[in-house]
């Protein structure tokens, strides 16, 4: 497995974690 920075991956992608927002609170696990 490859060490990626998570804050990196949330600038570069702001979108992709909006989506799994509103997943996230549409679907509480």
């Amino acid at each position: 497995m490859t060490k990626r920075d998570p804050f990196k991956y949330f600038k570069t992608s702001p979108k992709i974690i909006r989506l799994a927002v509103m997943m996230y609170v549409r679907y509480p696990l």
